[in-house]
């Protein structure tokens, strides 16, 4: 299993990567769209746990956002 992002920049990263090799054919479709979909998981988790701590006053610390 590949090492796993620990930030949001490096998951970006990633999706940019995954964007080029699905343009220059390296990486299936269907490949791309679990990546992306993943990708989305992760992101939606981040703002949900935000929103979350902004109704209860809270200032949330997300170490993978930093």
């Amino acid at each position: 299993m590949k090492k796993q992002p620990d930030s949001i920049t490096k998951l970006r990263d990633d999706l940019l990567k995954v964007y080029s090799d699905l343009r220059s054919g390296d990486l299936a479709p269907a490949e791309a769209k679990e990546a992306v979909n993943a990708a989305g998981k992760v992101f939606t988790s981040c703002k949900v746990q935000m929103e979350y701590n902004k109704q209860r006053g809270e200032t949330p610390t997300i170490d993978f956002i930093k």
